[in-house]
């Protein structure tokens, strides 16, 4: 029987890839919480519209999730999946915010 073998390590630039989209969706979460009270009105963060608080939450768990679970399948040897799942909020973000422009 034998042993599977080790993925081969990853260039560095993948690393600093995956490493600068994890400090974006750091920053789109802490962003989150920071104006949450500006828009909802108050420091409980949870006086707005039912369907704008439902939407403001998805957007933070998907801000902390999808690093989280791209770092799952990191460790899995699925490098590409995983510079996707970190990517996606930061990119969702940008194009949001051209559309809203």
């Amino acid at each position: 029987m034998t042993t599977p073998q080790p993925a081969p390590a990853a260039p560095l630039a993948l690393k600093l890839a995956i490493g600068l989209g994890l400090l974006a969706n750091a920053g789109l979460a802490i962003l989150l919480i920071a104006i949450s009270g500006f828009v909802f009105g108050g420091p409980e963060g949870a006086n707005g519209e039912a369907s704008a608080v439902a939407g403001w939450g998805s957007t933070l768990a998907i801000s902390i999730l999808a690093p989280a679970l791209g770092l799952m399948m990191w460790r899995r040897g699925r490098r590409d999946l995983a510079l996707a799942m970190v990517w996606l909020p930061p990119l969702a973000l940008v194009v949001g915010a051209l559309v809203v422009l």
